[in-house]
């Protein structure tokens, strides 16, 4: 079905063309989110992707899969836009810095008020290509060869990165539980 809309669309059929935006924009969604800092900014490059896709459209290859193609013009037109942005500063207010943890909290007061604190610390340990690998992955939810053609690597590069991200999560989870025994067992 979806192979019949591609050929059509490739052909200047714009219906086609819609119903391919509508039944492949959740997932690309969820890949702009993860890939931009705030909505607005994710809605522009999912924007901006669809179009990219409509003039690249002649030159697709239909022997190749549809998904994987869109979703790494949906990172490609993400990452140029990260790259035209200037990072905001703002001064930290009262307000903000009262919502800040405070660093006389141990491990466990700190988990036990927040439960996903220890997996927040632990992904923000992480290189920010680590994470968004992870994001990818899990919350985007595509598959490995997804991923290896949004990236352009191969395969066998993306379960090694994705296996070493995955055992440096986990030893920053080992690293930190360790503080927690040890500040609950001398408050005993």
């Amino acid at each position: 079905m979806h192979e019949e809309m591609i050929r059509r669309a490739q052909q200047g059929d714009t219906v086609a063309f819609r119903a391919l935006v509508e039944a492949y924009s959740p997932g690309a969604w969820r890949v702009a989110q993860i890939l931009m800092t705030d909505r607005e900014q994710a809605e522009d490059a999912l924007q901006e992707a669809w179009i990219d896709v409509w003039r690249g459209l002649p030159r697709y290859d239909a022997a190749r899969p549809f998904r994987p193609w869109l979703l790494a013009i949906v990172g490609n037109r993400c990452r140029m836009l990260r790259r035209r942005q200037t990072i905001p500063t703002q001064s930290l207010g009262e307000d903000l810095a009262d919502g800040l943890l405070d660093p006389r909290d141990t491990y466990a007061e700190v988990a036990a008020r927040e439960p996903d604190v220890a997996l927040q610390n632990a992904l923000g340990c992480l290189a920010a290509e680590a994470r968004e690998l992870l994001k990818l992955r899990y919350q985007a939810e595509l598959e490995l060869a997804e991923i290896a053609e949004f990236y352009g690597i191969p395969l066998s590069t993306v379960k090694s990165r994705l296996y070493r991200t995955l055992a440096a999560l986990r030893a920053q989870l080992t690293s930190m539980a360790p503080t927690a025994l040890d500040s609950s067992e001398t408050t005993r």
